[in-house]
């Protein structure tokens, strides 16, 4: 190799590490509180406010009760009879609507807009 190449050699290597240092510096891989609302995506705003909120908080907060009332607050305000079930509350739930009420002497089962008698209580009303 000629020696004038030898010696340019280092310096180039030395100056293409360093432009790659500042650039990778000015690219900020962080997400600020500007660049947070600054999406265009709502489905991916609503996402990163969530994290942002997990590793940022200075309190433990339970991000799931924080989507849980937060899909309740959507599902409101689209339709009054919208209603979201946290799995917490799915089994209570799917208890109650099973098919075991009482009142009219009869267990009965709702199938889309259909209802089908089981049985009858025997001695009911």
């Amino acid at each position: 190799m000629n020696k004038k190449y030898s010696a340019l050699f280092p310096l180039i290597i030395a100056s293409a590490l360093a432009l790659g240092f500042f650039i990778g510096g000015k690219l900020n891989f962080n997400d600020s509180p500007e660049r947070l609302f600054s999406t265009n995506s709502k489905k991916d705003k609503l996402n990163r406010l969530i994290d942002y909120i997990d590793y940022e908080y200075v309190d433990d907060v339970n991000t799931d009760s924080i989507v849980d009332v937060t899909v309740n607050s959507i599902l409101e305000k689209l339709d009054p009879h919208s209603v979201y079930i946290s799995g917490k509350e799915m089994s209570s739930v799917a208890d109650n609507m099973k098919g075991d009420f009482v009142g009219i002497g009869i267990n009965f089962y709702s199938y889309h807009d259909t209802i089908a008698v089981i049985k009858t209580v025997k001695d009911g009303p």
